[in-house]
């Protein structure tokens, strides 16, 4: 059982035998590896534990470690891998990519072998994703039947920065911010979602996502994912449908840099409702 209440609270003493640990990982897709690590929980934390899957946003400036510790503190086991062309991840960074690499994670996770190694709840596997990840979270949900629920948090979707003209600021993104990442050039992954924007879109999962947990969470004055571009279309197409969807906003910008325990308060919530359901 997930506890809330955990989230910034440590066991008074640790125990050799019971130390929450961290493994590091190298999981193929695509026939790259990419490389990241796993958290576990306390061990006084009784499993099978509920597993949230993080995919980060672009380029990867922005961590959610302290989001990652938060949730295994409340006793989830939490993946963070990086994808490939980021962060020494093999191959190279595509924005279609980054769905085929978290289904990747997904199944991996899901597989019965590795959820007993690291006694994972294979009923309770939750993707989230920040920006970019946010995009790729939503997207890769259609493909993984098995996934408790997503939750994006101010995600950029790549089909509205084209439907509102905001093409420019993508590939300046691209070329200033992706210069850390291994690419052909910023002009080939600016073409990749050019070329796949429908494909990429948001707004385009919203049948699959209807039948889901979703939470949805927008930063008021977020000027790289304008949330009333970017999530609330979704939102309010979910919501119109009869969608189990949860909308929270959050007084902040695109990192949440300011109100970090809110959002994590959030999605520890929104996790143990839907976890011990």
């Amino acid at each position: 059982m997930i506890k809330v209440e955990n989230a910034f609270i440590e066991f008074d003493k640790d125990e050799s035998d019971s130390f929450p640990e961290i493994f590091e990982l190298n999981i193929v897709s695509g026939g790259c590896h990419l490389y990241g690590y796993l958290l576990t929980p306390d061990k006084r934390t009784k499993g099978p534990h509920p597993t949230v899957i993080m995919s980060h946003g672009f380029p990867g400036y922005t961590t959610n470690n302290d989001l990652e510790l938060a949730l295994m503190r409340m006793g989830c086991v939490v993946i963070h891998m990086n994808h490939r062309g980021a962060w020494g991840s093999e191959g190279n960074y595509l924005f279609t990519n980054l769905k085929e690499d978290l289904i990747a994670i997904a199944k991996w996770a899901h597989n019965s072998a590795i959820a007993d190694q690291y006694n994972i709840d294979v009923n309770t596997i939750f993707l989230v994703g920040h920006s970019m990840g946010g995009q790729t979270v939503l997207n890769a949900a259609k493909d993984l039947p098995f996934i408790k629920g997503v939750a994006a948090l101010a995600a950029y979707d790549i089909g509205a920065a084209f439907r509102y003209k905001m093409e420019k600021d993508l590939f300046l993104m691209i070329e200033t911010e992706g210069q850390c990442l291994k690419m052909n050039s910023a002009s080939d992954v600016y073409e990749n979602a050019l070329n796949n924007q429908q494909e990429l879109s948001v707004l385009n999962r919203y049948e699959e996502l209807v039948k889901r947990n979703v939470l949805l969470v927008e930063a008021l004055y977020d000027n790289i994912a304008p949330p009333d571009k970017m999530l609330r279309p979704l939102y309010e197409k979910l919501k119109e449908d009869g969608g189990d969807v949860q909308f929270r906003t959050i007084v902040s910008n695109h990192s949440f840099i300011g109100q970090r325990m809110k959002l994590t308060n959030i999605v520890g919530e929104w996790i143990a409702s839907k976890a011990n359901e």
